[in-house]
């Protein structure tokens, strides 16, 4: 066990920076959503918590905790990447323990060097072309979190202005942004703070 323990942390002493996949947790169904981060191994989960609450899903200041693979088993937020992904390449997280979105992030590379910033978005899914449930012709810009499990709860904006003189509920709360991200029509999200110019609405070539 010992020897175990010394062995992991030679390696950490040799590793700079982790490159992480981020996606929607599988356990609860496949998600088109994902995320590439190149993040330094001295980064503590606390910043890496930060940086998913700015792109992903900060919209009301719930809490969020990451899981090892158990899920009964909370790891702190002041621990270190390092200290933390050499011994689980694998964590789940959750942000908002009420309407939850569950995270996997998973060690798909290690390197030796550093980013020039804590973390580097390297890549994400482009905006999903979500089109209009109504007309089918054009993206849709909003949905309809009362409405949105049945056939209409996506709107382009024509139609979500027809949708309203139907639906009491969308010009009340029910209207939500389309965005890019696993959280979208949960809460109050309304989009991230980080990588704006891939947060919008699908747009045709």
């Amino acid at each position: 066990m010992n020897k175990h323990l010394q062995e992991m942390e030679d390696i950490g002493k040799q590793l700079g920076s982790f490159h992480l996949k981020v996606e929607s947790n599988p356990r609860w169904g496949k998600s088109p959503y994902f995320l590439n981060l190149w993040v330094d191994s001295d980064v503590k989960l606390k910043v890496i918590d930060k940086y998913l609450r700015g792109i992903w899903l900060e919209c009301c200041g719930h809490l969020s905790a990451f899981r090892t693979s158990r899920r009964s088993d909370e790891v702190s937020m002041n621990k270190k990447a390092v200290d933390v992904f050499t011994v689980y390449p694998v964590l789940e997280y959750e942000y908002d323990f009420g309407s939850t979105t569950d995270l996997l992030l998973t060690v798909v590379g290690v390197s030796s060097s550093k980013p020039e910033e804590k973390i580097v978005l390297l890549s994400r899914n482009e905006p999903l072309p979500i089109m209009c449930d109504r007309c089918n012709k054009q993206p849709a810009t909003q949905v309809c979190t009362v409405c949105s499990y049945e056939d209409e709860g996506s709107f382009c904006d024509k139609c979500a202005k027809q949708h309203a003189t139907t639906c009491e509920d969308f010009d009340d709360y029910a209207a939500m942004p389309v965005v890019n991200s696993p959280r979208m029509g949960v809460c109050g999200y309304e989009g991230g703070t980080i990588d704006k110019e891939r947060d919008g609405i699908y747009i045709a070539k």
